[in-house]
């Protein structure tokens, strides 16, 4: 698939189907991810990846529990078709978070000595190589539903993982086979945001 394809439809695909993914495939995204820049080449990148069924499990409970269902209150009527179809594959995802064939956890660590929540640099890691892994996806038919579903027990996913004090956890990345079809993402026109020489 050609990249400028696999960016028009790299959507964020939330229905994923039990199906094992081979360890080859996971190799090759986390390989595509590191092809992405970081700031001097630091390459502050580290990846768990997670597909045990015990672990899934085990994080599954950590997370789910502490959050509330999207929409919880709204009506479908409330909502616009696309914040209908964001917090129906939310909530689909909450619910079959364990049955995802695997969880791969994008982790990075500080450029600067001191602590690592004050600086950014690790955060351009994290997203050009979440970025990369979710193009990749798309490309090797594959469904990649980046979250920030860790933060709401970051200390137990920490714990479960028994990720290192001076990693942070920037992305959970849900891996899978598609049960629904791609699409073509819904984006604002290229002129609509672009400026030349000044705003």
């Amino acid at each position: 698939m050609d990249v400028f394809d696999a960016m028009e439809s790299a959507m964020t695909m939330r229905w994923l189907a039990d199906e094992p993914v081979s360890g080859e495939l996971i190799e090759r995204l986390i390989w595509a991810a590191t092809r992405a820049s970081s700031p001097a080449n630091s390459q502050l990148w580290d990846f768990v990846v997670v597909t045990s069924p015990q672990q899934r499990s085990r994080l599954h409970d950590a997370i789910v529990p502490h959050i509330s269902v999207p929409g919880d209150g709204a009506t479908s009527g409330d909502m616009d078709a696309v914040a209908q179809r964001m917090v129906e594959g939310g909530a689909h995802l909450l619910g079959t978070l364990r049955d995802a064939p695997a969880l791969i956890f994008v982790c990075a660590s500080s450029l600067v000595p001191g602590d690592p929540k004050e600086d950014r640099y690790q955060f351009a890691a994290i997203y050009g190589a979440t970025q990369n892994m979710l193009v990749a996806g798309r490309a090797l038919g594959l469904g990649v539903a980046p979250t920030g579903l860790h933060n709401f027990n970051t200390k137990g996913v920490r714990r479960i993982l028994r990720i290192p004090d001076h990693k942070i956890i920037g992305v959970t990345m849900a891996v899978g086979w598609p049960t629904k079809p791609f699409r073509a993402v819904h984006r604002r026109p290229v002129p609509e945001v672009t400026h030349f020489d000044s705003w």
